[in-house]
């Protein structure tokens, strides 16, 4: 539905530029609140939006949120563009400064699940190796415990489906820890296995990041749980030997 001039578009309930409705159409759906209170918005971020705006940006995140929800959110973390899951949005600057602090201090814990090549070698452990933030190298720490096994008749050590926990927050952390450990996230195209990415586009369909901001445990003995992605769900769906998506 057009309006005022053809300028501008109606998507959503709500008037976007016309130039950037076709953008709106990754985010056609309202975005699930996994929780919510009078300060924050846990969303269910889906892979593929990037969660503020910029100059390569055509939606984000905050213009979604102000589409759905009716306020401008100040953001607490980020994800990756092409991480789904998890995200907490603050209602007020206040919020967003009081929730900041709390995630900076480990007080809200974040997990993550992704589907690697390859099998570590233990069932469970943690790396801690450096990594680079803004040409220095930082101390970063995530833990890891094995879900599954699955995918050896694809050729190779085949795939493990992982649980991993953050230690610290760097950009990218747990993506270059499990490259680091010759354990490339599926679908990542930065740090993982380029050749591996390609045949499995090839031959199972792969397009994106098989990695998801699974849980967040909250203060107070609360916690946000994210559904598992479409796409994470159909490459397991695609393997007999799989675990279960939904795992607890």
């Amino acid at each position: 539905m057009y309006h005022a001039g053809r300028q501008r578009v109606v998507v959503g309930g709500a008037i976007v530029p016309l130039h950037r409705s076709a953008a709106f159409a990754i985010v056609r759906r309202m975005i699930p609140a996994l929780y919510e209170d009078e300060d924050i918005l846990v969303l269910d971020k889906p892979a593929g939006l990037a969660t503020q705006p910029g100059a390569e940006v055509r939606v984000s995140l905050v213009e979604a949120v102000e589409r759905d929800y009716g306020f401008h959110p100040y953001l607490v973390h980020r994800l990756d563009k092409e991480t789904a899951g998890c995200i907490i949005v603050a209602r007020t600057a206040g919020a967003a400064t009081r929730w900041t602090s709390l995630v900076a201090s480990r007080s809200v814990g974040k997990f993550y699940r992704a589907i690697v090549a390859g099998v570590p070698a233990a069932p469970q452990g943690r790396f801690a190796d450096p990594v680079p933030v803004r040409g220095a190298e930082k101390s970063a720490e995530t833990g890891y415990r094995v879900l599954g096994r699955f995918g050896r008749a694809a050729g190779g050590a085949g795939f493990s489906y992982l649980e991993l926990e953050l230690g610290t927050g760097r950009t990218h952390q747990i993506r270059l820890h499990l490259a680091r450990a010759g354990l490339p996230i599926l679908g990542d195209d930065r740090h993982g296995d380029f050749a591996l990415n390609k045949r499995l586009k090839k031959e199972y369909g792969l397009k994106r990041l098989l990695l998801v901001a699974w849980r967040l445990e909250l203060p107070g003995g609360r916690a946000a749980r994210a559904a598992l992605p479409e796409h994470m769900a159909t490459f397991l769906a695609a393997f007999p030997d799989a675990p279960a998506a939904e795992l607890p």
